[in-house]
This record gives C-alpha cells, sequence and structure tokens, in this order.
C-alpha cells in the first residue's frame, strides 16, 4: 500500500513538472544535452533463465511459479545499468560559463532518489502493490522524475550562481582568502548540526552516514558555500532602502481612499425587561418605569442595570461593545442606536418580546480613518514593499548582464 502512494505522488510530480516543460533555449556548443539513462544491454532473446524459482513448490497447477517468471522476464529494470555518476556530471546550466551540474541540484535529493528507484523496481517486480490501473513504473519514469526535480529548482540554483559569482569577481584575492576563512568557519557549525541530525560523533562516521545517501561532505560543503556567498552578496550589494518621508505616507493615504474606510458603530448600554407568562406586559411596564425613574434621580446606569435588567449584557452593566450595522434582529432598535444623540436615554422600546431604553455611549460616524490613525499602519506597508523589491533591483541589475545557458525553462524567473 505504502509503494501504491508513492508511486501515486511521483506521477503527480511528473504530471505538475514532468519533462514536457523542459524546453532547450539555446543551442549552445558549451552545454551537454542532459543523457539518457546508460543504455542497456539489448538482447536478443525476450526471456531469460529465472534462477530464483524454487527447485520443488508445492504441487499445485505452477501459476505461481509461471506468474514469478512472467514478472522477472518482464521486468523494465531487468538490464537497467545505474547511471547516477554519468547523469550528475551533466551539465544543467552555466551562469557566465559557470556550470551548474545536475548533481548540484540533485544532491540535496540523494537519498530521497535512491529510496524512490529502489521502490520502483520493487513494484515492477511485484506489480500486485500498484494501484488499479497504474503502470509498472520503469527506468524512463525514474529519468523524467530527476528532469522534473531539477526543473523546479534550477531557477533558484541560477539566481544564487549568478550571486555568487559576481560575489567572488567583486573580491580582490586577499578578500577572498578572508572569506573563504570565513565560511570555513561557519561550515564547522553545520558540521557539528549534521553530525547531531545523523547521531554520529566524528566527520569519518558523517562522510559514511552522507554516502549512504548518496552524498559527500565535499558536495554538502560546495552547497553550503553557494547558499552563503550568494546571501552575503545580497547583503552587501542590495539597495538600502530610501528613507519613508511624510509626503510618501501621505501620499499613499491619499491613493488609496479605499484602504482606510470604515463603518459606523455604535458602543451603547441597555435596560432590557422581558415579557414572560410570569411579567405580563403591564408589570413589564412597571419595571422599566421604576428603572427610568432612578436613572433621572442621577443613579449610574450600570447599577440600574444590574437591578433591573434581564437582557443579555445585565451582569455588565447593560455594556454592547462596539457593533457594526446589521448586528441586531430588532433593525428599529438599531436604527435608533445610529441616530439618536449620543448620551441621551432613548424613550421606551417596545420589541417583540421586551420592553427596553437605551442609551449612546460613543458611535463612529461611517467614513475613513484619520491619517494620523493609520500613518504607522502606512510606513510599515512601505517599508514591506521596499523590502520586496530590493532584491528585484539587484537581479534585475545583474540578469541584464549575464549569459545564462540552459535547456531548462524557467518561465517565472528573470526578474520583471
Amino acid at each position: 500500500m505504502r509503494q501504491g502512494l508513492l508511486w501515486l505522488l511521483i506521477l503527480s510530480c511528473l504530471d505538475v513538472t514532468g519533462c514536457n516543460s523542459i524546453q532547450k533555449k539555446h543551442d549552445n556548443p558549451v552545454m551537454v544535452q542532459a543523457p539518457r539513462r546508460v543504455d542497456r544491454v539489448e538482447s536478443d532473446e525476450n526471456t531469460e533463465e529465472v534462477a530464483d524459482v524454487p527447485s520443488n513448490p508445492k504441487e499445485d497447477d505452477g501459476s505461481d511459479i509461471m506468474l514469478v517468471k512472467s514478472t522477472l522476464e518482464k521486468n523494465p529494470w531487468k538490464n537497467w545499468v545505474d547511471d547516477t555518476t554519468i547523469f550528475n556530471s551533466q551539465v544543467a546550466a552555466t551562469v557566465n560559463g559557470a556550470p551548474i551540474l545536475n548533481g548540484d541540484v540533485l544532491d540535496r535529493y540523494a537519498g530521497y532518489l535512491i529510496s524512490v528507484r529502489e521502490q520502483m523496481q520493487k513494484m515492477a517486480l511485484d506489480p500486485k502493490v500498484l494501484p488499479p490501473g497504474q503502470p509498472i513504473p520503469t527506468p524512463d519514469d525514474f529519468e523524467r522524475f530527476r528532469y522534473s526535480l531539477i526543473q523546479r529548482d534550477i531557477s533558484s540554483f541560477i539566481q544564487k550562481k549568478l550571486l555568487y559569482e559576481r560575489m567572488k569577481g567583486s573580491l580582490k584575492p586577499e578578500q577572498m582568502k578572508q572569506m573563504n576563512a570565513h565560511i570555513d568557519q561557519l561550515f564547522e557549525k553545520e558540521i557539528d548540526r549534521l553530525k547531531r541530525e545523523m547521531k554520529v560523533t566524528n566527520k569519518t562516521e558523517l562522510e559514511l552516514e552522507l554516502n549512504k545517501k548518496g552524498s559527500t561532505l565535499a558536495n554538502v560543503k560546495d552547497s553550503f558555500s553557494l547558499d552563503r556567498l550568494s546571501v552575503e552578496y545580497f547583503v552587501a550589494k542590495s539597495e538600502k532602502p530610501d528613507p519613508i518621508e511624510r509626503p510618501d505616507l501621505v501620499a499613499y493615504y491619499q491613493s488609496n481612499p479605499d484602504k482606510f474606510t470604515v463603518n459606523a458603530k455604535v458602543k451603547w448600554q441597555q435596560i432590557q425587561v422581558s415579557i414572560t407568562p410570569e411579567v405580563s406586559k403591564s408589570e413589564a411596564r412597571k419595571k422599566i418605569d421604576q428603572a427610568i425613574a432612578e436613572l433621572n434621580q442621577g443613579v449610574s446606569f450600570d447599577k440600574v442595570a444590574k437591578t433591573y435588567s434581564d437582557g443579555p449584557t445585565a451582569k455588565e452593566g447593560g455594556v454592547w461593545d462596539w457593533m457594526e450595522a446589521g448586528n441586531l434582529a430588532d433593525t428599529k432598535l438599531e436604527q435608533k442606536l445610529f441616530t439618536m444623540p449620543v448620551n441621551k436615554l432613548s424613550e421606551v422600546h417596545e420589541g417583540k418580546e421586551t420592553l427596553c431604553v437605551v442609551r449612546v455611549i460613543d458611535r463612529n460616524e461611517a467614513g475613513r480613518q484619520p491619517f494620523k490613525d493609520v500613518q504607522e499602519e502606512i510606513r510599515a506597508i512601505l517599508t514591506e514593499e521596499q523590502n520586496k523589491n530590493r532584491p528585484k533591483k539587484l537581479l534585475k541589475d545583474l540578469f541584464s548582464k549575464a549569459v545564462i545557458e540552459t535547456q531548462y525553462s524557467l518561465p517565472q524567473f528573470v526578474p520583471e
């Protein structure tokens, strides 16, 4: 079942980023066409003798034995030769003449690719584990899967390589020596992290664990150096953002009139008496009149509400928090709240099964937030936009002067 799920995952990856998206962009004599796998040894015969069939099978019709033999004979991996070393040595792209190899891109997936290939081979030997209707995975499927991983990641590698090569070209020999020493120090910390992650105690054991995953410590260091130097160059050369002044804030505020609009809202208090089988309408009216009388005598609204009200917020002194229009089922009461004067007691309002009096504590009319209330929010917006545009400006300049050769498509890579 697990193998079947893996195969579905691989197929979905190929559907999204498969080799159909790989297009040769330039006729470049330096570029080496990414190779097909090593040619399989062709046999003139379509069958081979099966050596592992039990010599004394159970007495039956022999169908199981024939099935095993048929599966082995039709196994597309039968004569496949591992071409990982050759494939990884091929050039996926060049940046100003500096090559990016397939192996540079795939090193991070080395262990995963080994696992995928082994699972494909197992599924070819035991097709019963495949989901119904799914074809037996072939070496061609594995090859397309490798291409799809490169297609997915080649853009970021080209970008980092461009920054890396520009960084190397901008430094004098002594500066480059110091930079390499700095990278070496950082990589020692990375080694310590990898040793903890892989649960080993020294570099030799770490190298062996990396080898099991199809990588080497040298490959890991090359990738680490590429990442770090590209970041160092970006930090050093990326344009510092212009200071954001008040005119910038005002201009944004004025050019985005809908961004800071606010709906009308009201904060209010309520004393409510419900009409129930136990409390008639006349009794409810007497109770609400008593509450009004105490309010007129100067007793606080909070205290009167806690004494007489049975509304939802009675325990909080009848206070309702900020509310926008459209939140009350009693639309007539809501209209009153948005039109009556602030801090003035309303007349008795008769609801469906309640009597109440209300007071508006505060109200904000519909309109636009004042500039003074939103200028820091605008500053944060403009700062974020600047930070997003900084790498675009730098990369656009670098790309305008770079010569990039690749057989892979880069649809969303080159900055606009």
